[in-house]
């Protein structure tokens, strides 16, 4: 059985997350002036992606961050913030660890942000993720996010060229 407990900030201050996924393909942006789409484009092979961060990060304002435990052994996380400036509640990590994906942690960590978000009168939910990464957006979806904005150029100049566009999700709480 999942157990949702906060993480005490002292405690987990620079805690470090290793993100690591396979994808078979991403989306990419057929853009023409106005005009553009999601395509989905299937890789000749399974590619591995990964990178790092850590919990509580200083330019996240006022984090808060939940860990599912099962056994008292730490499965997953997820991190939020509240965005004050336009009242939208930031996901800005969530993390599944790899032998524990497809058990419904995902799912139970995304509906404690959901309330969380609510309890603090958020007008939204809101996340990033890379037009790569496949899995993570169709979960997303499933959980009732749905893509609210992109940045081709967020994170190199060469975004578009290694398919890892900055996607922007988001489901409206109120």
């Amino acid at each position: 059985m999942v157990q949702i407990k906060e993480l005490d900030k002292e405690k987990w201050k620079n805690y470090k997350l290793y993100f690591s996924y396979y994808t078979d393909g991403y989306y990419s942006f057929e853009v023409e002036k106005w005009d553009f789409k999601l395509v989905f484009n299937q890789y000749d092979t399974i590619i591995k992606k990964s990178f790092t961060d850590y919990l509580f990060n200083e330019w996240v304002e006022n984090p808060i961050a939940f860990g599912a435990f099962i056994n008292e052994q730490l499965v997953g996380v997820i991190e939020c913030s509240l965005e004050k400036w336009n009242n939208r509640f930031r996901i800005t990590n969530l993390l599944v660890f790899e032998n524990f994906r497809t058990k419904g942690i995902g799912k139970v960590l995304i509906n404690k942000a959901i309330n969380v978000g609510i309890n603090v009168g958020a007008r939204m939910i809101i996340l990033e993720t890379q037009t790569c990464n496949h899995n993570a957006i169709d979960f997303y979806c499933k959980v009732g996010f749905e893509p609210i904005g992109f940045d081709l150029y967020s994170y190199t100049n060469n975004d578009i060229d290694k398919s890892e566009v900055r996607l922007e999700m988001g489901k409206i709480l109120s």
